[in-house]
C-alpha cells in the first residue's frame, strides 16, 4: 500500500480491500501461502487491468486476476474491464512490457516461461465482491480469447468467476477444513502390520479410486502436495489403462494414504486376506496425486477400466508417531513410479547393436543407458538426442508435435502410447542416425544465432519451434539423396543454416496468417492438427524453391554405401531377382498385406548407383530404402519407422542381403565394412 499515500482514507480502504480480494482469489485457486498470495498482487498504475499474477509450481499455468470490490456486494465485471484485461494478455503474449508497472516487469521471466511453455494454460479470473453472473457480452468477449491465441482446439484459456459465495465458502474452509473420510474395499488379498504404526498394503479397484477423486477432488491431497501437484493425468499411464488395464498394477507404485483412524468391517469370514472394508477417518493422500488424476480420467473415458484395473494402495495410520516420520511421508511427493521407458530401452538389444556400430563404423560414442554421462558433441550422441533427430526426419510431423509437449513420448514403447518402435523399429544405421543428429544440431545453431538480439518471435521460434523447423529442413531434402549421403554432414552446414532461416520466415508468416497474430507459438508447435496444416502450407511455398544442396567434385563421399559398392564391382548381375525380407515388426504389421500378392515381395536388380530396384508391382525404380518405404505406404502402415537401412531388407536368394554382399566385397578389397 506504500504506493497510494496520497489517496483519501476511503480510497485507500477500497484499494486495500480490492487487492486483498485479488490475493484471496490467488490463494483459493493455487493453494499458495498468504505471503505468496500477497506477493502476487500487481495492482496499480500500469497494470493493464491485471490486479494479480500467479503461477503454478511447474510454471506452465498462469492466473491473471482482475478484482472488483463493492461495499454493498454488487461488484461486476463490465465490458470495458474485460477488454482491458484481454489487451493486457495480448501485450504479455507479445512481450511488450513497456508501460507496465514495476511489479509486472519484475515477473517478466516467469511470465515468459509460462506463456511459452508447450503445456501453457491461462486462467482469466474475475474476483468479484458480488454475486451477479457475467453478462452475456462479457462471457462472449472472454470466451473468444482462447481462439485468438491459438488455443481453441486443445489448450483452453479458462475463464473463472469467483463471487461472494465462493469467498464465504473459502473463509469457512480456512477456518476449519472438513475432514475427508474414505472407504477402501480390500478384496484381492491384503497385508497389515500393527507396530510401530498401523498400516495396510493392498490393492483397490480403479473404480473405487476414481470415486474418491470424483467425490472429494483436490481436498484428498495433503496441502503440501496440493500446491506441488499439477493435477494432470500421465499420458503414458492413461494410454496403458485404456489398452491394458490388467497390467497397470505392475507398472505403478500407486497411492499412499495417511489417516487418523481406521474402522474395519469384514465382508465374510474374519481372517487375514479375507474381503474387508476399511473406513479411513480424516484421510489425505501424501503420494500419488498423478496416479489419482490418471485413474479418475481413465475410468471416466473408459468405464470398463474401473473393474479391470487395480491400484496399489498403502494406508498408514501414524497415530502418535514423531513429527519427523509424518513429515518424511509427506515430503515423498509425486514419486508415482511408472516404469521408466529408459529402463526398457537399456535392455533392448538394438541399442547395444547401435552402440557397437557407432564405435566400429564411425568411431563415435553412443550412450543409451539412463544416468550415463553424455559424450562431447564431436564425440557422439545419446539415444535421447538420436530419437529427437529421427522424429524430425520422420515424414509424420505429429511426432515432433507430441515430442514438444512430452519428450519421453519418443522413447516410450508403442503399447504405452510412445513412438520408440516407429523411430528405431526399422533398424536405422548408425550413419543415418549420426547424419540426422548433425542436421538437427545445425538447425538449432542457426536458430540460436538468429534469436540473439532478435525480436521475441525469433526467440520463441528458437526455444519451441526447433523440432518443427528441423522437420521442414529434412522434408526439403530428397529422402533418397539424404540416405545416400555418406560424407560428413558438416560439409553442408552453410546450406542448412540458410535453409533454416528461409523456413523460419515462412513459418512465422504462415502461423500468423493461418492462426492469428496474438498467439503463443508453443501452442502451435505442440498441436498435431496445426502442425500438419502449417507444414503443408510451408511445403507449398518451398515447392518452387531449390531444395537439394548441390554436390561438387570436392564433396566426394568418404565411403561408398552398399548399393554403390555392389554396382561398382558388378557383384549382382543385371536382371537378378531380389526379395523383400520384412523384420519381425514389419511382418506383424504388414505381413498379411504382403501375402495377398506375392509380387509385392519381388524386385529386379539393375546396376543403377542410386535406384537399382525395379518393383514388380509398378515397374518403377527405387533405392532399397525408398522401396521399403513405398511398401509401407502402400500397406497403409501408419506406425512405420522413421528410417530404415534398406540394404538389410533386400535379399539375393541363396546369397544374403545387399548389406552382407557389400560388406564381403569391402572386406575382400581391404576397405573395411560398409
Amino acid at each position: 500500500m506504500a504506493d497510494v499515500p496520497h489517496r483519501t482514507l476511503h480510497e485507500q480502504d477500497m484499494t486495500l480491500l480490492s487487492r486483498a480480494l485479488a490475493a484471496q482469489a490467488v490463494s483459493m485457486l493455487t493453494g499458495c501461502s498468504p505471503k505468496e498470495a500477497a506477493a502476487s498482487v500487481v495492482d496499480g498504475p500500469g497494470d493493464s487491468g491485471i490486479d494479480a499474477i500467479a503461477f503454478s509450481k511447474g510454471g506452465s499455468d498462469i492466473w491473471l486476476v482482475q478484482a472488483k470490490w463493492s461495499d454493498k456486494g454488487r461488484a461486476r465485471l463490465a465490458e470495458r474491464d474485460a477488454a482491458v484485461l484481454v489487451t493486457g494478455l495480448q501485450r504479455l503474449a507479445d512481450q511488450r512490457y513497456e508501460g507496465f508497472n514495476s511489479r509486472i516487469r519484475a515477473s517478466t521471466n516467469r511470465i515468459n516461461e509460462a506463456l511459452s511453455s508447450p503445456r501453457c494454460r491461462i486462467h482469466l479470473v474475475a474476483a468479484l465482491a458480488g454475486d451477479a453472473p457475467l453478462s452475456p457480452q462479457v462471457e462472449r468477449q472472454l470466451a473468444l480469447v482462447g481462439e485468438g491465441f491459438g488455443f481453441a482446439d486443445h489448450v483452453p484459456v479458462t475463464v473463472i468467476t469467483l463471487g461472494l459465495a465462493d469467498f464465504h465458502s473459502a473463509v469457512r474452509i480456512d477456518a476449519g477444513p472438513a475432514p475427508v473420510d474414505l472407504s477402501a474395499t480390500l478384496t484381492d488379498g491384503w497385508h497389515h502390520i500393527d507396530a510401530p504404526y498401523l498400516a495396510y498394503s493392498t490393492s483397490v479397484s480403479a473404480d473405487e479410486i476414481a470415486s474418491w477423486y470424483n467425490t472429494h477432488g483436490d481436498r484428498l491431497l495433503d496441502p503440501s502436495l496440493r500446491s506441488h501437484s499439477t493435477g494432470r493425468p500421465d499420458p503414458a499411464a492413461l494410454s496403458r489403462l485404456a489398452t491394458a488395464p490388467e497390467e497397470f498394477w505392475y507398472l505403478t507404485n500407486g497411492i499412499t494414504v495417511i489417516c487418523e483412524g481406521i474402522d474395519q468391517q469384514f465382508l465374510a469370514r474374519r481372517a487375514p486376506g479375507q474381503p474387508l472394508r476399511l473406513r479411513l477417518h480424516n484421510a489425505r493422500i501424501v503420494n500419488g496425486a498423478t496416479v489419482l488424476a490418471t485413474v479418475a480420467q481413465a475410468v471416466d473415458q473408459y468405464p470398463a477400466t474401473g473393474d479391470l484395473a487395480l491400484v496399489p494402495v498403502r494406508i498408514v495410520c501414524p497415530g502418535d508417531a514423531p513429527q519427523g516420520f509424518v513429515a518424511a511421508l509427506t515430503q515423498a511427493r509425486e514419486t508415482e513410479g511408472f516404469a521408466d521407458p529408459l529402463d526398457l530401452v537399456a535392455v533392448d538389444p538394438l541399442q547395444q547393436a547401435l552402440r557397437d556400430e557407432f564405435a566400429d563404423e564411425l568411431h563415435k560414442e553412443y550412450v543409451y543407458r539412463k544416468g550415463a554421462v553424455a559424450p562431447a558433441p564431436n564425440a557422439g550422441c545419446t539415444m535421447q538426442e538420436a530419437a529427437v533427430a529421427l522424429a524430425c526426419a520422420h515424414p509424420d510431423v505429429s511426432l515432433t508435435a507430441r515430442a514438444g509437449a512430452d519428450p519421453a513420448y519418443l522413447w516410450r514403447p508403442a503399447p504405452e502410447g510412445g513412438a520408440y518402435t516407429r523411430l528405431f523399429g526399422g533398424r536405422p544405421s548408425a550413419r543415418q542416425i549420426w547424419q540426422c543428429v548433425l542436421l538437427l544440431r545445425q538447425v538449432r545453431t542457426a536458430l540460436a544465432y538468429a534469436a540473439e538480439g532478435g525480436p521475441s518471435r525469433s526467440r520463441d521460434l528458437a526455444d519451441h519451434g526447433d523440432l518443427l523447423l528441423a522437420h521442414l529442413v529434412f522434408r526439403s531434402i530428397d529422402p533418397d539423396h539424404f540416405e545416400e549421403l555418406s560424407y560428413s554432414a558438416e560439409r553442408f552446414e552453410d546450406w542448412t543454416g540458410q535453409r533454416t532461416w528461409e523456413i523460419a520466415d515462412l513459418v512465422v508468416s504462415a502461423t500468423e496468417r493461418l492462426f492469428g497474430q496474438h498467439l503463443f507459438l508453443a501452442s502451435v508447435f505442440t498441436d498435431e492438427r496445426k502442425c500438419h496444416v502449417l507444414v503443408e502450407d510451408v511445403m507449398r511455398s518451398l515447392a518452387t524453391a531449390p531444395a537439394m544442396l548441390a554436390l561438387d567434385s570436392s564433396g566426394a563421399m568418404r565411403r561408398p554405401n552398399s548399393v554403390v559398392t555392389l554396382v561398382e564391382h558388378g557383384r549382382i548381375p543385371e536382371g537378378t531377382r531380389v526379395m523383400y525380407r520384412p523384420s519381425p515388426a514389419e511382418e506383424r504389421a504388414i505381413g498379411e498385406w504382403l501375402s495377398e500378392d506375392p509380387r509385392r515381395y519381388l524386385a529386379t536388380w539393375t546396376n543403377h548407383p542410386r535406384r537399382p530396384l525395379i518393383w514388380e508391382i509398378d515397374q518403377r525404380a527405387y533405392s532399397p530404402s525408398a522401396l521399403a518405404r513405398q511398401i509401407w505406404r502402400e500397406a497403409d502402415w501408419h506406425d512405420a519407422p522413421s528410417a530404415t537401412q534398406g540394404s538389410l531388407r533386400w535379399v539375393v536368394p541363396g546369397e544374403g542381403t545387399l548389406a552382407d554382399l557389400a560388406a564381403a566385397l569391402m572386406s575382400a578389397t581391404g576397405n573395411g565394412g560398409s
